[in-house]
């Protein structure tokens, strides 16, 4: 059965890959990327024994914690989790729990990250080539090591997925994630200055730091990858005991993700309905009648309810105090005054594959033989009527923080020609390109077979073109910041707004053209996302 799924798993990752030559050249460029950063471990790891013993121990405890820190965070905030095996489809077949948690575990191990981790842990094997009772219990504590990162990723893949809860908890759910992911920065920022702290205070910054990671060795992050080093300074017991926390962290982590799938699979996900008055048709009854006014009111419904367009907004509120933070608190800071254009750039790509959340329900778009240009100038006017005045809003928060009204006109030039510039290229892009993504109400870290090397690339592309075509507006808000001539300011607004209308109005022709030609290959690929 194990054999079976993993077949199942490589023919869905084949058959993504063939479909699309985007995709294909986006998989053969990250695996070579990882090649070679696996090449340049190997190499690290050589040469790191050559530090001696208490050295060489203190780096691979780290370098241990910092992998499983990545396998159990990295997949969910990062690439997102992968569904291509997803326990949920799978429930209604003849398969063990067991049996599913081995097929899982194993399709881990054979991904490209699972190969490249088995191969960057053999060269501890490298590390300790030195101490060979360190090599040989290494060879012991690698498979526990890994087995540990795949069976915690997978815990939190089971804990994040949103399996066996409402919609609404869900979205919360994910809210919530994705606000650790915004802060993970500043958190992380703080952990290094208090470990920076202890250490330069004390005489013996060496000593102060080999205590730091004796103590981590002992926890469940880095215990399996301490053992070598431990045994290479003649640490048996010690050893031994890490040895043994190392093992029973992977069972309890085992019989965690045991009970978290079994309750899911055992406990559908529940349903919430809703129901509304009669006659009540939502801003279908407050937008303007007609094509444009339809579709806008649509859009706007998926803006205000959608959790995965909710979810883009919420850098509007941290995007801000992030600034204040990393300027040390001080509002005299450029970031601070430009905050509300980084808003800006980030809103306008937000909509690059908009076509892509409408699913299969884009059959029933094409199906009123709307015409492209209506279609784009609804989804415009519904991301401008959320975006435009969030962008005002925190232009206008953060000047008052700050105090440099001198510089209203110029920021607001900057950000709305990276703002209209960017809603006349994703009036394009939308129109160009669909992209696996999430089911609503699902996890907001869930990755779809397939989405990963065309997304990312796709979104690159939208951003350097936003970012050339908005230059000139910004280029002056900038000089208007740095001389403090207002003169630059008021160009900077007027250049701004004429030219980021220009790239609206001929994005939104263009995309409609290409939207009218387009369409139906567009439906045809997103209905193969829906079967795949």
């Amino acid at each position: 059965m194990v054999a079976t799924l993993l077949r199942i798993r490589f023919r869905v990752l084949g058959n993504t890959l063939a479909s699309s030559p985007w995709q294909l050249v986006g998989f053969i460029l990250g695996t070579l990327g990882m090649a070679g950063m696996l090449l340049f471990v190997w190499v690290g790891l050589f040469f790191l024994g050559f530090t001696g013993p208490e050295v060489t121990a203190t780096v691979v405890t780290i370098a241990g914690a910092l992998l499983l820190l990545g396998w159990t965070l990295g997949p969910v905030f990062v690439a997102g989790v992968d569904t291509t095996l997803d326990p949920v489809k799978l429930a209604p077949f003849p398969i063990t729990t067991r049996q599913m948690m081995r097929a899982l575990t194993a399709a881990g191990l054979t991904g490209v990250p699972g190969i490249v981790t088995v191969a960057g842990t053999l060269g501890l094997l490298l590390v300790f080539i030195r101490w060979p009772a360190a090599s040989a219990v290494a060879l012991l504590c690698i498979p526990v090591g890994v087995l540990t990162c795949v069976v915690a990723s997978r815990l939190v893949a089971a804990l994040t997925s949103g399996m066996g809860g409402n919609r609404r908890t869900r979205e919360l759910v994910g809210a919530v994630l994705f606000l650790v992911v915004l802060l993970a920065g500043p958190i992380s920022i703080g952990i290094v200055e208090l470990i920076e702290a202890g250490v330069s205070s004390s005489s013996d910054p060496l000593g102060r730091v080999q205590s730091v990671v004796g103590a981590l060795s002992w926890t469940p992050l880095a215990a399996a990858w301490a053992v070598p080093g431990d045994v290479a300074v003649g640490a048996i017991l010690p050893a031994a005991a890490k040895l043994l926390i190392a093992v029973a962290t992977l069972v309890v982590l085992w019989w965690l993700w045991r009970r978290a799938l079994e309750a899911a699979l055992t406990s559908p996900a529940r349903t919430r309905s809703a129901r509304a008055k009669a006659g009540k048709l939502g801003w279908f009854g407050r937008m303007p009648t007609g094509p444009t006014g339809a579709t806008w009111a649509r859009a706007q419904t998926y803006w205000l309810h959608d959790g995965r367009y909710l979810r883009q907004l919420l850098v509007v509120p941290i995007f801000p105090a992030l600034m204040i933070f990393y300027s040390g608190g001080s509002t005299s800071n450029p970031l601070l005054w430009f905050s509300g254009v980084m808003v800006a750039y980030i809103l306008a790509a937000v909509s690059y594959v908009d076509v892509s959340y409408d699913g299969t329900a884009f059959a029933g778009v094409l199906a009123t033989g709307i015409r492209g240009r209506a279609d784009r100038a609804g989804r415009i006017l519904a991301a401008g009527a959320i975006g435009v005045p969030l962008f005002l809003a925190v232009v206008v928060l953060t000047l008052a923080i700050a105090g440099e009204w001198r510089l209203l006109p110029a920021v607001t030039g900057a950000g709305l020609g990276l703002l209209l510039a960017g809603y006349g290229v994703c009036a394009i892009s939308s129109a160009l390109l669909v992209v696996p993504v999430a089911a609503p109400g699902s996890s907001p870290f869930a990755r779809v077979p397939g989405s990963g090397a065309i997304t990312t690339l796709a979104m690159l592309a939208v951003w350097v073109i936003v970012a050339v075509l908005g230059s000139p507006a910004l280029v002056l808000a900038f000089i208007a910041a740095a001389t403090g001539d207002a003169l630059y300011g008021w160009l900077a607004l007027v250049v701004g707004v004429l030219l980021g209308s220009a790239v609206l109005v001929a994005g939104t022709v263009i995309g409609g053209r290409i939207f009218d030609r387009n369409a139906p290959a567009l439906l045809a690929r997103l209905r193969t996302f829906k079967t795949s």
